[in-house]
């Protein structure tokens, strides 16, 4: 009787014991955050941000400051840039003297790339599915000729691993 009594109270104890295991097999992986903050000077055309993405990869970008379309700090634009509308109207030689990068995408906006094409980013946006560096740029032409942009975009970017893919 004790022989048997001992058998089932090892057997209970295995089992009870191999659960926690058997869970841990099965429970869902942990994504790997990564989070990087670079600056955008409003003189740099193209930042390469020294981030490798992924397909799998879900890309978290918010940007704040201002870049400015002359060097005194005046006529400064967020993240999101001038608007096309009104750009052409409102800074007619500017317009004139050259083509922006992305002529449809708003004036001195901060953008991105990945490969191509390049893409919006404004003050906020979220991508996954592409594959390759990560570029962060200013949709300006003018950037060192005549109007020499002064000023920055702080830019923090958080790319998720291995996360289920958002288009």
């Amino acid at each position: 009787m004790r022989k048997k009594l001992f058998v089932f109270v090892t057997v209970i104890f295995v089992l009870l014991c191999g659960i926690p295991q058997a869970q841990a097999k099965h429970a869902p992986k942990r994504q790997k955050q990564e989070t990087k903050i670079v600056k955008i000077r409003g003189n740099q055309a193209w930042v390469n941000t020294g981030l490798r993405i992924y397909p799998q990869d879900t890309v978290k970008i918010k940007a704040s400051g201002k870049v400015y379309f002359n060097k005194e700090g005046q006529s400064g634009v967020s993240p999101n840039g001038w608007p096309v509308s009104s750009y052409s109207k409102s800074w007619p030689d500017n317009w004139n003297y050259c083509d922006d990068p992305e002529p449809g995408m708003n004036h001195a906006a901060l953008i991105g790339n990945v490969g191509h094409p390049n893409f919006f980013i404004g003050r906020q946006h979220t991508f996954s599915g592409k594959n390759g560096t990560l570029y962060i740029g200013i949709n300006d032409c003018t950037l060192n000729g005549m109007y020499k942009n002064s000023g920055q975009f702080i830019v923090t970017i958080t790319v998720t691993r291995g996360a289920p893919i958002h288009r």
